[in-house]
């Protein structure tokens, strides 16, 4: 907490490294929804040599050591308006007010005793030089902050199940048999969800998952070639429900073979009726 509080204040202070020192402020802007002990943090940080807090005429003030090394102001930002480190009050030290969990302010022992009570809790607890100690920097209730713990998780709301996409079923059916054929997954994006739903809305739901589980055991060439793409099996679409019902493959030398045989029937069909006809007349004479 100490560390992001450090980085924090690099954010706030202004071109020479200060900002006023006011933890309940300093909260408000870097740590709004955390239940932080800035107050102690800052201390922390001061005790270690990373900032300096000091008080010139009543203001308190926080300087960041070796504010250059980790920030580059801009040579157009206005000059600082808080006084430096060199002219911090250097009146008598002040008793020491320690707040109590409830809130109360107890008399440190030292003051009574007239000793000088360490430096850190000069800076921690001296009202003159926080003039906000003592109260809670936090909203949260007492009884969380003397014992924190992780806040509740929300209860997690009830998402409505989404209907199925009418595609799910055929590309589990299609990406399946395409693994089992090719030892890999399918390319799916826009096109290719595109690509199957027209398929899909062809051929129907029901059978369009059968059609392309089948589509991947087709060997024609032209399907080999194209690795079983969905765009090839959505161009046939027709052709390969037809011959998935039949269960009868029609490869190109099949194709090729009754393209010839419509060819030759074609050209002697004429003829053929001509001696139907002929026929016909003869045996109407007899």
């Amino acid at each position: 907490m100490a560390q992001l509080l450090f980085a924090g204040l690099w954010c706030l202070a202004d071109k020479e490294g200060r900002l006023e020192d006011k933890p309940r402020l300093i909260k408000a802007e870097i740590f709004p929804y955390y239940d932080a002990d800035v107050n102690g943090e800052l201390t922390k940080l001061a005790r270690l040599g990373f900032v300096k807090r000091y008080s010139v005429k009543g203001m308190a003030i926080i300087s960041i050591h070796n504010f250059k090394k980790h920030q580059s102001p801009h040579h157009t930002e206005k000059a600082s308006e808080l006084a430096g480190e060199d002219e911090a009050d250097l009146a008598e030290p002040l008793p020491v007010r320690t707040p109590d969990v409830h809130g109360e302010v107890t008399v440190n022992s030292q003051e009574q005793d007239g000793g000088n009570p360490p430096d850190s809790l000069i800076h921690r607890f001296t009202d003159s030089l926080i003039p906000d100690s003592g109260f809670s920097d936090s909203p949260i209730p007492e009884e969380r902050r003397l014992h924190p713990a992780l806040p509740d998780a929300a209860p997690k709301k009830s998402r409505a199940e989404k209907p199925a996409v009418p595609t799910s079923e055929t590309w589990r059916a299609y990406a399946t048999a395409y693994h089992g054929r090719y030892g890999a997954e399918p390319v799916r994006n826009a096109t290719v969800n595109g690509q199957m739903a027209n398929f899909v809305k062809r051929l129907g739901q029901e059978e369009a998952p059968a059609v392309a589980a089948w589509y991947l055991s087709h060997n024609n060439r032209y399907y080999v070639q194209m690795c079983h793409s969905v765009a090839a099996m959505v161009r046939d679409a027709e052709k390969l429900r037809t011959e998935w019902v039949r269960r009868r493959q029609v490869t190109a030398a099949e194709a090729n073979q009754a393209d010839k045989t419509q060819t030759n029937f074609n050209a002697f069909a004429p003829l053929i009726e001509a001696a139907r006809e002929r026929e016909a007349r003869e045996a109407n004479n007899a």
